[in-house]
């Protein structure tokens, strides 16, 4: 499902705790940059048929978090992230849905390779990223926070 301004208040639930927030934004998130983030990636689906999509939960209708593929314009790349509830993590639900996303990607997008951008202290971010293929890239400046941006070439 598509994520727009109708799920902002339920993926700020997932902003709210610090342990997820730390990595995807921290400090400079708030109610009201999560709206225009959830605005923004609702005006990528418009224009590009892609963009995050909601995770819910199908057995209780939940929200858990986001995942899915925003543009870079800067670097004209394509990255693949999410952010999920603490409670829901390490079950195996970004994995899945990240290579769905992948999958996706290399049928459907003139892209020959999707970036993963990763704060270097995110060690599960960083295992993960491993296990789906993505390897070190280059270090860029995101915020005033150092990161590594990972590459995945797309099989074609």
């Amino acid at each position: 499902m598509p994520l727009g301004p109708e799920h902002a208040v339920a993926l700020w639930n997932v902003y709210s705790d610090p342990l997820v927030a730390r990595y995807v934004g921290g400090d400079s998130l708030t109610p009201d940059t999560t709206r225009e983030q959830t605005e923004r990636w609702a005006r990528t689906w418009t224009d590009h048929g892609y963009g995050q999509s909601a995770v819910i939960l199908r057995s209780t209708g939940a929200f858990l978090g986001r995942i899915g593929l925003s543009i870079w314009p800067d670097w004209n790349e394509t990255e693949l992230g999410y952010a999920l509830l603490r409670s829901s993590q390490g079950q195996g639900l970004a994995q899945e849905g990240c290579r769905a996303w992948i999958d996706w990607a290399a049928t459907n997008l003139p892209d020959d390779h999707l970036i993963a951008v990763i704060n270097p202290l995110n060690t599960p971010s960083l295992r993960l990223a491993a296990r789906l293929g993505f390897t070190p890239s280059r270090h860029e400046t995101v915020n005033d926070i150092e990161v590594t941006v990972h590459r995945l070439n797309l099989p074609r």
